[in-house]
């Protein structure tokens, strides 16, 4: 029968979504026996479920219409977890963009993930006196003082890239576009049962101080005694700042404990970096493989190329701008903000990854509807 068992590894380096965590995952040091597999592995239901992934996302979005020139002249500060960071440039540089077609002002606040450097992006946005703070990533529950300070100015303070659809956020912030994670958990999980016809042994790779964590892990270990009882499932938690440093000494610990581990799910791909190595240190490469979820380009090549990356479930940045932008420009309209943004979500395997480019790029393989359906809400030319 299924179990999860739970570790206590550290691990390494910069993630894409922070937070603190504020909800416990349950722990547990006893590990899933490897019985007779008397339960089987629902194969036909993960198969529709990649099947629906691997297609172009819709544009889901139905919301009330505005007028977005209404906003030229506007200044959104946008600071991030850690501007940095290549999926963070990406996605700043795509927001960017969009607010230069739109006629609004977009000041990226440069820093290196620090929190005091966070609170110095704030107190700058608020000594600008922008339209709007956006956080995305950057964990609210430290810049509470500020966050009154600019609420005091009349600056509403939005966050994304941190909260998970399920998940309450703090009622001093005006708005959040949360993320489905608990559906890229799912869809992680999804692959390592299909690939491997229902005899998954697997490391989840996951940071104790990202917010949304739980929920993902929960959706992933739900997923698992859901779909596939007999898999074995156990965990490494590597905080954030020691990704560079012990991620991979925690996933060549894990495999050395279990020779029959064959899946590693490290949550968000960029940690894929250090997985790799410490899969081809053990020698193991072409029977531990990596399910994981963002779309970063240069795991999509990991993909594309060798035979470690086996699924990477992508996001597509400049969709993902446009529905910050979407949220941005509701709350500086004072219009009521909307729960759900619809963000979209393809799964990449060797049939289709070439549809992301060569080399591949943050938003090649996820077609354009979201470009019409974002301007025919905002009442721009195209829409």
């Amino acid at each position: 029968m299924y179990k999860p068992r739970f570790g206590a590894m550290a691990g390494s380096a910069l993630c894409l979504f922070v937070g603190v965590l504020s909800i416990a995952l349950p722990a547990s040091s006893s590990s899933s026996s490897r019985n007779a597999r008397h339960a089987g592995a629902d194969l036909a239901y993960v198969q529709k479920q990649i099947t629906k992934y691997e297609a172009l996302p819709p544009f889901e979005l139905k919301a009330p219409a505005f007028d977005a020139t209404k906003l030229h002249g506007k200044t959104i500060f946008n600071i991030t977890i850690n501007s940095t960071d290549p999926y963070n440039a990406g996605l700043d540089k795509a927001q960017a963009v969009v607010a230069k077609e739109i006629g609004i002002n977009f000041i990226e606040f440069p820093d290196t993930g620090q929190p005091s450097q966070w609170q110095q992006g704030m107190m700058q946005g608020i000594g600008k006196k922008a339209n709007l703070i956006h956080l995305v990533g950057a964990d609210p529950a430290v810049l509470r003082p500020q966050i009154t300070l600019a609420t005091k100015a009349h600056i509403p303070v939005v966050s994304s890239n941190l909260f998970d659809l399920a998940q309450p956020f703090p009622k001093y912030i005006a708005a959040t576009v949360p993320v489905d994670f608990g559906r890229a958990g799912r869809v992680e999980a999804d692959w390592a049962i299909l690939d491997t016809k229902g005899k998954a042994d697997v490391v989840i790779v996951y940071s104790p101080d990202v917010s949304s964590a739980p929920y993902m892990v929960a959706a992933i270990n739900n997923e698992f005694a859901t779909r596939c009882p007999a898999c074995k499932v156990s965990t490494a938690t590597v905080p954030i700042a020691d990704w560079a440093t012990k991620m991979q000494t925690a996933v060549s610990s894990a495999l050395a404990r279990d020779p029959n581990v064959n899946y590693i799910i490290p949550v968000y791909d960029s940690m894929s970096q250090y997985v790799a190595p410490a899969i081809q240190a053990a020698g193991r490469v072409g029977k531990v493989f990596i399910s994981t979820y963002n779309g970063t380009p240069f795991v999509l090549k990991m993909l594309r190329d060798g035979d470690i990356v086996r699924m990477d479930a992508g996001e597509d940045l400049d969709w993902l701008a446009r529905a910050k932008m979407d949220q941005n420009m509701r709350v500086m309209l004072h219009m009521k903000p909307v729960p759900d943004e619809h963000l979209p979500l393809r799964v990449f395997t060797k049939k289709n990854v070439g549809e992301t480019g060569n080399p591949p790029g943050y938003n090649e393989g996820y077609g354009h509807a979201y470009i019409e359906g974002y301007n025919k809400l905002w009442g721009l030319k195209g829409g």
